[in-house]
């Protein structure tokens, strides 16, 4: 049996260190076996502002004071991740496909508070939530993944058994391309534009073979095109590890891994904002 050894979500370490209020946008539930991690997808500051990453008090006390809160990008979250677990609970058969019907309707509960708005991509973006989340059912997890947060899988040795997949791996290559050329400026609004109304949830370029688009739930049908859904078998697990990507550096090796999950508390030491759940099997 998997019982939780382990829940938290932490505010990026920039406003925690000056103690500035910053909204939340992860968030996290689970419920016995099921689960879900969603994290918030930026939004630009009020009236479409954009600058640099932080490096100083002033400068995250300036984003601080011009970021839109409280956070559409939260509700977002609080509203997949609460409802997948309730829908996936309420299924009367667990497999791939109630996991998949399960984020549907969550992705659709969110659609309620984008429908009504004015959207320009960005002063005003679809409020939405990169996501993963399962439930552990007769020795399978049975799970899916969005975007860039991940679901690991480790044995009692700390060798990895599973991982979900970040689509933004790819789209990070077709950026690079650009800002190598000179012709990608994150800081001018067309290419932002681009990259939410274009890109997102829309396979429409092909880069260096491959489709390149990355998925958000917005609450848009087609965001459904870019859920992963998988079963993966738990006979040799030992730990199941659901994080939002600022999580990503506690799991980059064998070793880090090894260390968060005996040690989970060491997330407190460093990272943008990021969410944490670890399963372990006891006995």
């Amino acid at each position: 049996m998997f019982k939780v050894k382990y829940s938290k979500r932490m505010q990026n370490q920039l406003y925690t260190k000056y103690n500035l209020e910053f909204p939340e946008e992860d968030y996290y539930y689970f419920d016995g076996g099921a689960f879900c991690v969603a994290d918030g997808v930026t939004r630009d500051l009020k009236g479409g502002k954009v600058v640099p990453y932080p490096k100083t008090k002033e400068e995250a006390q300036f984003i601080a004071n011009n970021y839109p809160n409280p956070s559409g990008a939260f509700e977002s979250s609080k509203i997949c991740a609460d409802n997948f677990v309730k829908y996936i609970k309420q299924a009367n058969h667990i497999d791939e496909n109630a996991v998949l019907e399960a984020i549907t309707k969550a992705n659709k509960d969110i659609w309620s508070i984008n429908k009504d708005r004015n959207i320009d991509y960005v002063e005003e973006d679809l409020y939405c939530s990169e996501a993963v989340g399962g439930i552990i059912a007769d020795e399978y997890l049975y799970c899916f993944g969005i975007g860039d947060c991940y679901i690991k899988v480790f044995d009692e040795k700390f060798e990895e058994i599973f991982s979900t997949e970040n689509d933004h791996l790819w789209m990070e290559k077709f950026e690079n391309q650009y800002l190598k050329s000179g012709e990608y400026n994150w800081f001018d609004a067309r290419y932002r534009i681009l990259i939410r109304a274009a890109l997102r949830n829309n396979y429409i370029i092909t880069h260096n073979g491959k489709k390149v688009g990355y998925g958000a739930l917005t609450g848009e049908d087609r965001a459904i095109d870019f859920v992963k859904t998988y079963k993966v078998k738990l006979e040799n697990a030992k730990y199941i590890c659901a994080y939002s990507d600022g999580c990503m550096e506690y799991f980059e090796t064998k070793e880090e891994a090894q260390k968060t999950c005996t040690d989970p508390e060491r997330i407190n030491e460093s990272g943008s904002e990021r969410t944490l759940i670890i399963y372990e099997k006891e006995g």
